[in-house]
């Protein structure tokens, strides 16, 4: 679920240790969550696509959550730090880099975001950036391949 969550939402670690059952409305498909923008927090609303919305749902029935937190470990709620945890142990059983840490997810799901829509707004609504600049400083460059691809016959 969490890796799940990760690459389906590009929310912060801290943010899926946040994340109530209250928070998520499967009928509506959309999360309600926490950020921290310029020092404040605040609340908004994130759109859910119908597989992690299924998920989610076959999740939350599984665990059997009624309330409380999303992610629950034998001693309560899971911390960001246990969530790094897992994620740690999920990637090394996978067979992956040992260097594709948690918030590796949140840059997959912006670079496959911006390259499905072209849409540089929905890429920072969706990573909660209070700014516009700070999406497109990370994500809006272009990549080499796009920039061969360009040149590539320019001139026939």
């Amino acid at each position: 679920m969490l890796v799940d969550l990760a690459l389906s939402t590009g929310l912060r670690v801290s943010e899926m240790a946040a994340l109530k059952i209250k928070d998520i409305d499967l009928k509506r498909d959309c999360l309600s969550v926490i950020r921290l923008k310029r020092k404040k927090r605040a609340k908004g609303t994130l759109a859910l696509g119908k597989d992690i919305a299924l998920h989610l749902k076959e999740y939350i029935a599984d665990m059997d959550l009624k309330k409380g937190s999303l992610f629950v470990g034998s001693r309560g709620s899971l911390t960001a730090q246990g969530l790094q945890r897992i994620w740690k142990r999920s990637v090394k059983l996978a067979g992956l880099p040992k260097e594709l840490s948690i918030h590796s997810a949140r840059h997959t799901i912006a670079v496959h975001l911006l390259n499905k829509t072209g849409n540089l707004r929905q890429v920072q609504k969706q990573l909660g950036h209070a700014s516009l600049a700070t999406t497109a400083n990370m994500y809006a460059d272009i990549s080499f391949e796009d920039m061969q691809n360009g040149v590539t016959g320019l001139y026939q």
